[in-house]
């Protein structure tokens, strides 16, 4: 356990090794909650990015998911969460070209055509 100290006018500073390790940055949302004389602090993730990360860590291992289920799960609407899940991976697709190209490396039209179709 860290100790920190609040300064006058109600702030802490969280040790750097814990926001690195959290992700924590200046202007991140955090949930403060009080168990008796405990107090709790949550970074405050938003409910599309979860569900985005999720979606994506399953299609990445090849699993399938529903998403109805995922979206009902992190309370996201499912035309929403199917976009941005889309948009990842079409950017990912998109980064794997540029760098394919730069790499010298060329993909005939109908080859790029046949990956798009698979998803």
């Amino acid at each position: 356990m860290t100790a920190t100290t609040i300064d006058s006018k109600g702030r802490l500073s969280l040790p750097r090794k814990i926001r690195e390790e959290l992700g924590l940055a200046a202007g991140d949302v955090l949930f403060v909650e009080r168990e008796g004389e405990t107090v709790r602090l949550a970074k405050a993730v938003n409910p599309l990015t979860a569900a985005v990360a999720e979606g994506i860590a399953e299609y990445r291992a090849g699993r399938k998911i529903a998403l109805k289920q995922l979206a009902k799960k992190h309370r996201v609407r499912s035309p929403q969460l199917e976009d941005a899940i889309d948009d990842v991976i079409d950017a990912e697709e998109i980064e794997r070209a540029r760098k394919e190209f730069r790499d010298g490396k060329t993909v005939s039209l109908e080859e790029a055509k046949r990956s798009l179709r698979k998803r």
